[in-house]
């Protein structure tokens, strides 16, 4: 038995009748002219010939039928094979697709344990930082108004040693609700999705350096813009925060310096946005590099600069969750720079994170 292909399945029953067609005219044409003509040589009587005409007829109505008949079958045996090579080939795809659909499963098995996983993590890290925003800052409430009660009502009561016990208890509870206001940010960066938007840089750094007037300008701090790029596509939270963190670790860590100096620019370089945030500062060792973004990593007391320990790692995580990086370079004594890159665009690209 031939194969059929799907296009001579297609084509075949036009051809067929398109040589069916062509045959009969050509068969019967030449079967009436030729019988005619013998009839009328052989048969000089005009019943014989009207009798010998009529089995003539009939003679060729029944080849013709023969022939007709046999053509039909020859049509249906063709579907036939055509029926059977569909079937064939349905059957085959269907195998295909059922192959395709159990490797798939097999594959993607993994993807959705790791999924249901993350999933189930997430819900926990949910509930934890539930926990850490109530449980821990209750029994804190608590130290911290009773703290109030003995500083307003009972501090006279006290000598000096127990006075300034009582300042270090506020001192330590302020100190603590920074700390787990920074924790509960920093657990909240990584569950938030992205929203990206046309952020006007100027009216970003105006909104976040007018929460530090009162700071600039008892210290009398001079502040430098040098915005070369005004306009930057990115998730508004996310770039808030590093901002906000930088300045507020430039302006910390130049709190000491005779004349404080703050310079904030950003430019566009290679289809991506780079920001800075320099200070006249104390700086760091570059041997310590590797500390300031971990999370927890101080690299002077808490009594000199103050802070949790967790604002460079939020800059960190929020910058790596657009497809940005950051980075410093500084030198002891003479200031530290801060520099933020992300996607001038709509889409992040993801970067390879050592």
């Amino acid at each position: 038995m031939s194969s059929v292909t799907p296009h001579e399945a297609i084509s075949n029953p036009l051809i067929s009748a398109l040589r069916l067609t062509s045959w009969y005219i050509i068969l019967a044409g030449a079967w009436v002219a030729f019988s005619d003509r013998l009839l009328t040589l052989i048969v000089s009587d005009t019943e014989q010939l009207t009798s010998w005409q009529t089995v003539k007829g009939w003679l060729f109505v029944l080849v013709m039928a023969g022939w007709l008949g046999y053509e039909r079958w020859r049509t249906l045996s063709q579907q036939q094979q055509i029926n059977e090579a569909l079937r064939a080939a349905n059957s085959e795809l269907q195998e295909l697709n059922d192959s395709l659909e159990r490797r798939i499963a097999e594959r993607t098995a993994p993807l959705q344990a790791a999924n249901a996983e993350l999933s189930h993590i997430n819900q926990e890290l949910e509930e934890f930082t539930s926990a850490v925003s109530h449980d821990l800052k209750a029994p804190l409430r608590t130290i911290d108004g009773y703290s109030q009660i003995l500083l307003r009502f009972h501090i006279q009561r006290l000598d000096a040693d127990g006075q300034q016990c009582l300042h270090n208890i506020r001192t330590a509870v302020t100190q603590m609700y920074q700390l787990i206001d920074d924790l509960l940010t920093y657990t909240h960066i990584e569950r938030k999705s992205l929203e990206y938007t046309e952020i006007d840089l100027i009216n970003l750094l105006e909104e976040i350096l007018e929460t530090y007037a009162d700071q600039i300008a008892e210290r009398n701090v001079i502040i430098e813009r040098d915005l070369r790029c005004l306009t930057i596509r990115a998730d508004m939270i996310g770039l808030r925060l590093a901002l906000r963190n930088l300045i507020d670790n430039a302006l910390k860590f130049s709190a000491h310096v005779p004349q404080p100096r703050l310079a904030i620019g950003s430019e566009v370089q290679d289809h991506r946005v780079r920001l800075w945030v320099k200070d006249n500062g104390i700086g760091f060792d570059i041997r310590d590099y590797d500390r300031i973004f971990a999370i927890f990593q101080r690299l002077h007391p808490q009594e000199s600069y103050p802070g949790s320990g967790v604002g460079l790692a939020i800059v960190r995580k929020a910058i790596e969750r657009m497809g940005g990086y950051v980075w410093a370079e500084s030198t002891p004594g003479a200031g530290a720079t801060f520099y933020l890159e992300i996607p001038h665009g709509s889409t992040p690209i993801p970067l390879a994170v050592d």
